[in-house]
């Protein structure tokens, strides 16, 4: 792992989800629970390449929102990777088909 002035690349990435973590809780309570799942269903009910879109955009917003939280075990490790690359490959497909 490369360091730059003592900062590892983890580090960077935790803070930089973090400012998106701060932004989505300023957002009121209901914009999330909401918005997500719009994103998931739009994703999967409009076809072709179009649909990708709002699949990829909810796959940058899980991995993000993710990468706000430490994780607390394994099984959480395993879902932080497994759900943004489920939804990036929905959208490959999507694209693709």
């Amino acid at each position: 792992m490369r360091h730059h002035g003592g900062v590892s690349s983890k580090t960077t990435v935790r803070r930089q989800s973090a400012v998106f973590l701060a932004y989505v809780h300023q957002l009121p309570r209901w914009a999330p629970l909401i918005l997500l799942p719009a994103l998931l269903i739009a994703g999967m009910a409009i076809p072709g390449p179009v649909g990708a879109i709002p699949l990829i955009l909810l796959a940058f917003v899980v991995w993000f929102l993710f990468m706000a939280t430490p994780p607390r075990n394994t099984s959480h490790l395993l879902i932080r990777y497994a759900v943004p690359l489920l939804l990036v490959a929905v959208a490959v497909a999507k694209l693709l088909a």
